[in-house]
């Protein structure tokens, strides 16, 4: 299911609650045990500092908790 799921959103944009332009999806992270999904992994837009969001890095993706999505439609909307 994870990997179904993954292709359905790996390429979407996400937005915050202001509808500003955060990045697009690049992976889902997932619990190693439970494969659950935790989190979704994005490619931040250019000139976006990580540093100055409120969310986690791995590597050079952002990671977003899924407790953080509002709405999935054509565009992954956040709760801030």
């Amino acid at each position: 299911m994870p990997a179904a799921f993954s292709s359905e959103l790996s390429g979407r944009r996400v937005v915050d609650n202001r509808g500003d332009f955060l990045g697009h999806v690049v992976d889902l992270f997932l619990d190693d045990t439970s494969g659950d999904i935790l989190g979704l992994l994005l490619e931040l837009d250019d000139g976006l500092d990580p540093n100055l969001l409120p969310w986690s890095v791995i590597g050079e993706h952002l990671v977003i908790p899924t407790e953080e999505v509002a709405t999935i439609d054509e565009d992954i909307h956040l709760n801030r």
